[in-house]
């Protein structure tokens, strides 16, 4: 393959896998614009590139980067030339683990796979929910359960420092009122119970518009991204025709 590559390098121009490089995403550009027209065989040809050069990708950095470079090397660092590192035996466990997911692709054996992919799934399941704990609820509590005069600074003037306190008091209310959202249970039939039902019903209609205002700022930066990318594509394909932009 270095031959082929030293062989094209010699026959080829100067540049020539860059102006290769750019026809070729302009045409496959050209070819996913296809759809708007509706499905058609230029845009599943070009899903189907995306999609194989995505699993080429995924599969090589797996393999040399996962398997070799972080279980096979400190397992085994000898056998790979790297003398100056001792073998980390603990890698054995994730190795075993992985070779008893092979078994899966029998049909009678299946049930020897399920002890890795139980594991698998207890650890994603914990991570996930560590992930939503330590990284939404916690900070979002903390930023709860901070001063209503957080921020605020001697040099700042009146109008700056109300609303500081005004921000601070919708982040508070607004945090209390999703949590409300999703609070069902009604008390007695006192008047303080019925009181406060009405305060916690109120509270939590708020923080449903609080929620659904939070899906449409996610929903409008989505668009957002979407639609930056598609004016980089547009600008790409323009710089490729060598059309000038005004």
């Amino acid at each position: 393959m270095d031959a082929l590559f030293e062989l094209l390098r010699g026959l080829l121009p100067p540049n020539a896998g860059n102006s290769v490089g750019t026809f070729v995403s302009a045409l496959l550009t050209f070819m996913v614009f296809t759809y708007i027209v509706g499905d058609n065989l230029f845009w599943r040809i070009a899903q189907h590139v995306l999609i194989g050069t995505v699993a080429a990708y995924a599969v090589v950095v797996a393999v040399h980067t996962l398997i070799i470079g972080q279980l096979l090397v400190p397992l085994a660092p000898q056998s790979f030339g790297r003398s100056d590192l001792s073998p980390n035996w603990t890698l054995a466990v994730p190795l075993a683990l992985g070779l008893l997911l092979w078994t899966k692709v029998r049909p009678g054996k299946i049930w020897i796979g399920n002890l890795a992919v139980g594991f698998l799934l207890g650890v994603g399941a914990a991570l996930a929910l560590s992930g939503a704990l330590l990284g939404t609820l916690a900070p979002q509590f903390d930023r709860t359960t901070q001063s209503l005069f957080e921020g605020i600074r001697l040099d700042m003037s009146p109008a700056e420092q109300f609303g500081i306190i005004v921000s601070n008091v919708v982040l508070v209310a607004g945090t209390l009122g999703a949590l409300l959202a999703f609070h069902y249970v009604r008390g007695g039939q006192g008047p303080l119970a019925r009181a406060r039902d009405v305060l916690l019903v109120t509270w939590g209609t708020l923080g449903r518009g609080f929620i659904w205002i939070t899906f449409g700022a996610l929903f409008a930066g989505l668009v957002l991204s979407r639609v930056t990318l598609f004016v980089e594509r547009v600008r790409f394909v323009l710089d490729a025709l060598k059309i000038p932009i005004r």
